[in-house]
């Protein structure tokens, strides 16, 4: 197991953007709504236990999704790239179909998924995610890696999230 950057007392959680986006797409989880879970993920951040990668914060900027103007109040979330992370990509590459690889990295914009594997990895996190579990997805490729993922409603009930 790796040590943790930051002294923490339970389990760090690593969202991709799908869940983060997921959060206010129809019918999502309105702050005014549900405003537990927004204190809760806010708290989480502020703790340390939340975490995502900037390449996610640069997917949904670029998508200039609901969840943006949150993210922006929340930037702290959002990690920057490491030399472990540089180091575990090198791994993570060699999961992904060299075609498929190829394209997402040529397409020109952020890609942010073999990111958030290689975050989970550094940080020791469970990888919060809505993909599917199929070939050149964050699942797939993370099982490779003995890494765990959630999609938000098991997140949220993991962390004992209730509306």
């Amino acid at each position: 197991m790796k040590m943790s950057k930051q002294l923490r007392l339970g389990p760090v959680y690593c969202s991709d953007a799908s869940a983060l986006i997921n959060i206010t797409r129809y019918p999502g989880y309105p702050k005014d709504v549900f405003p537990t879970i927004w204190k809760k993920l806010e708290s989480m951040i502020k703790g340390g236990e939340l975490i995502s990668h900037v390449e996610v914060f640069k997917e949904i900027k670029k998508r200039n999704d609901p969840i943006y103007q949150w993210c922006k109040q929340n930037k702290n979330m959002f990690k920057d790239i490491d030399d472990c992370q540089i180091k575990e990509l090198e791994n993570i590459k060699t999961k992904y179909d060299p075609i498929y690889w190829n394209t997402e990295i040529n397409k020109g914009g952020p890609w942010a998924d073999p990111w958030v594997v290689a975050l989970s990895i550094c940080e020791d996190a469970i990888i919060i995610t809505d993909e599917k579990n199929a070939p050149n997805h964050i699942p797939w490729i993370a099982n490779h890696f003995d890494r765990r993922c959630l999609n938000l409603i098991d997140f949220f009930k993991e962390v004992g999230i209730r509306y």
